[in-house]
């Protein structure tokens, strides 16, 4: 059986015992119906891997015994930004779930002059959080250790007249 990936949103200090986010406990738990002496691979951002054991599986909590601390660099050397101007539907979903598989680093929401989609402030904030998660599973998915950025919506104008930075 695989073993499956989760991310941790807080670095992880050191090895032994830890609390799962309300996130990953909920997947772990209720979605995999993970039990305890099964193993799960944490990452939380920073290049680093730790295999762990689930020692406790409740309804609201899963807490797991960290076994030992991996480096696993497998990103590219290059730095990929993504602009991307917003699509209608799932079509940006799908678009930031396979930019993060191809390895891109970061990536821009982009209003332009004849973009379809138009939310308010509020609105936004809700997508970026919910592109948020589609890139933390995507990561889960595909083997990344490294979270790419989602930054805040901007317009193509603003976009365009930023510096580069290599």
């Amino acid at each position: 059986m695989r073993i499956p990936r989760i991310y941790h949103p807080e670095p992880i200090q050191q090895l032994g015992a830890l609390a799962l986010s309300e996130d990953a406990a909920g997947h772990v738990g209720r979605v995999l119906r993970m039990k305890p002496e099964q193993q799960v691979l944490l990452f939380d951002g920073s290049g680093h891997e730790f295999p762990a054991v689930i020692t406790e599986v409740t309804k609201k909590a899963v807490h797991v015994d960290l076994t030992e601390k991996i480096e696993r660099d497998i990103e590219s050397p290059l730095n990929l930004h993504l602009g991307q101007v917003v699509s209608r539907g799932d079509k940006m979903e799908f678009t930031i779930q396979k930019s993060v598989e191809l390895g891109v680093n970061t990536i821009t929401p982009i209003i332009s002059e004849r973009c379809g989609v138009k939310l308010d402030q509020k609105r936004f904030d809700k997508k970026l959080a919910q592109w948020q998660k589609i890139i933390i599973a995507a990561c889960e998915q595909c083997g990344r250790n490294t979270v790419p950025e989602i930054r805040p919506i901007m317009s193509l104008e603003d976009w365009c007249a930023e510096e580069y930075q290599a």
